[in-house]
């Protein structure tokens, strides 16, 4: 299984989280890779389209964000570690994350009772949402609100069951290891 991580910048709790999640991959012999969104130098989406019409599958922007879309085509997992003021994600995971629509195609299906853009590829990829740090339950409950939608638009079963990061790599990589059955 190829493994992607996202974070939202290096700091304690993060690199135990990179840290329990490398282990895990490398016991389970799966291959990962992880991107430090604080430290790509990404533009914003400029909602262009240029993915869908002019460069198939990439963005017209030449920046770190081909680099991180190219690691997201193989990716059977992606594990995003980050913070959530206001109940959404960090600023550098949430640039990173919009510059990740080259891997939808323009068309829809529909999922859990929505319309959502088909997966290049046919590709259905395992997204889990890992937040951490100081919120408030309201802040939580919005962030699992859009971790949900953000599951669905790219037609990923959601969590079974919520996790909340407190800083042990250990229940990371357990929490992880039950969610994808291995």
């Amino acid at each position: 299984m190829n493994v992607l991580g996202l974070y939202d910048e290096k700091n304690d709790r993060t690199e135990g989280a990179v840290m329990g999640l490398a282990d895990w991959s490398r016991l389970g012999g799966h291959d990962a890779r992880f991107f430090d969104a604080s430290s790509l130098a990404i533009k914003p989406c400029m909602g262009c389209f240029g993915c869908c019409v002019k460069t198939p599958g990439s963005c017209v922007i030449a920046d770190e964000g081909r680099a991180f879309v190219e690691a997201l085509y193989p990716a059977d997992l992606v594990v995003i570690v980050t913070r959530i003021p206001f109940g959404s994600y960090a600023p550098s995971v949430k640039r990173a994350l919009d510059r990740s629509i080259p891997v939808l195609l323009p068309f829809f299906t529909v999922h859990e009772g929505g319309m959502h853009h088909i997966q290049r590829g046919g590709r259905r990829r395992r997204l889990l949402h890992v937040p951490y740090g100081d919120y408030g339950p309201e802040e939580l409950e919005t962030f699992l609100g859009l971790a949900q939608a953000h599951c669905d638009n790219l037609l990923s079963p959601r969590a079974r069951r919520r996790f909340e990061y407190g800083g042990e790599p250990e229940t990371l990589s357990s929490w992880v290891a039950a969610e994808v059955g291995a």
